[in-house]
């Protein structure tokens, strides 16, 4: 497969990898997250009113014009993107794309950080460094989550793996104050990226690549 480095603004659209992808208001990885919604705390109210504040308080509120999302749930790995497996890689790349928009979402990467190598230029420059630069400035976005599909997987070595995921990202709008918005990032076409994949005590990506549209 013929692949190429897109340009790098902050959306794998960011990058275009991946950054800023699909998305209505629905709650964040919904597409393969496993994971939930905070329980509710179980101390009981000292009045009628506070256990709707309460219950309120820890709600799912994906970002509008008026301010950013909150109570956003981090993706849980599945226990099958633990396997050292074709099965395993696929489910860690589709757990991968959930931490992208949780990333976009929050602006807070340190869930990404911890299943990128380092040396995975894309990851830092695309992804992880533009969400740190947009908590100093205290710029949200609104949109940009990506949908995927896994559409193809490699596995040379039992410690290496591939996995190509066709993307699209959703129209992005950044904000810094609420109701004016900073600038936007047009929907994306799809493409697709190859997740490099290497397993030392669980799958990590290592590098990513486009493949070449033209």
């Amino acid at each position: 497969m013929a692949v190429k480095y897109p340009k790098l603004t902050v959306n794998l659209s960011i990058v275009v990898l991946l950054p800023g992808c699909s998305a209505d208001a629905a709650p964040p990885s919904a597409s393969n997250s496993d994971s939930g919604e905070p329980a509710p705390t179980s101390v009981a109210p000292k009045s009628p009113s506070s256990a709707p504040t309460s219950a309120n308080s820890k709600k799912y509120k994906p970002g509008t014009a008026r301010g950013p999302a909150v109570n956003v749930p981090v993706p849980e790995l599945p226990i099958t993107a633990k396997e050292q497996s074709e099965s395993g890689a696929s489910a860690f790349a589709k757990n991968y794309f959930d931490l992208i928009n949780y990333t976009v979402e929050t602006n807070g990467p340190e869930p990404l950080k911890k299943y990128s190598q380092r040396k995975c230029e894309i990851c830092g420059t695309a992804l992880i460094d533009p969400a740190g630069r947009a908590q100093i400035t205290g710029t949200w976005q609104v949109g940009g989550q990506h949908t995927y599909k896994v559409v193809d997987i490699y596995k040379p070595s039992k410690d290496r793996a591939t996995v190509s995921v066709r993307f699209e990202v959703a129209e992005s709008v950044f904000y810094t104050t609420p109701g004016k918005d900073e600038s936007r990032i047009p929907k994306t076409t799809s493409k697709v990226a190859a997740l490099s994949l290497e397993y030392d005590s669980g799958w990590k990506v290592y590098a990513v690549h486009f493949e070449e549209t033209g």
